[in-house]
């Protein structure tokens, strides 16, 4: 049976970390996009077409062409977006699981093992949170935004 202090854990645990799923899905759902960008736009601009068609306006536009191509194909490269989109959607599921957890666990605060289930799910915490530490950005603003949605969702209003 948990206390008091417990159950709000659980119930503040559970807000978190949904937050943090859909924080996650956000941001996964951000690097795919702008990597779909990256190579839609490449692969127009590296065809001979694009640079036939632009280039007959101006010939130094196919050297600008391929310049941008060679920039964009860099930055993907050294950001290494697709490795990103990964890690935020592996984060998107962990988070996603502990949500799950602190649900089950909210709708049996009473029960014999629940001090036991509330300790398993703060463990389960420490490596999505050491991977976001190092792997993820810092947005608190997006992050706020998708608290907002999740405390609307349960009904609640953001204090402060």
């Amino acid at each position: 049976m948990l206390s008091d202090f417990q159950i709000n854990k659980t119930w503040q645990g559970m807000l978190d970390s949904e937050a943090r799923a859909l924080y996650f899905a956000d941001l996964a759902h951000r690097y795919t996009l702008q990597k779909q960008w990256i190579t839609g736009v490449s692969f127009f601009l590296a065809t001979s077409a694009a640079a036939t068609i632009i280039g007959k306006a101006n010939p130094i536009v196919p050297m600008v062409l391929s310049l941008i191509v060679a920039a964009a194909t860099a930055y993907s490269m050294a950001v290494n977006i697709d490795r990103k989109a990964a890690t935020m959607a592996k984060l998107q599921l962990a988070w996603l699981q502990i949500s799950r957890e602190y649900s089950r666990l909210w709708n049996h605060t009473h029960d014999s093992d629940a001090e036991n289930h509330l300790e398993k799910i703060i463990e389960m915490e420490a490596e999505p949170s050491e991977l976001a530490a190092t792997e993820a950005p810092n947005n608190q603003r997006l992050l706020g935004e998708w608290q907002e949605r999740v405390f609307m969702l349960h009904g609640l209003t953001q204090a402060g």
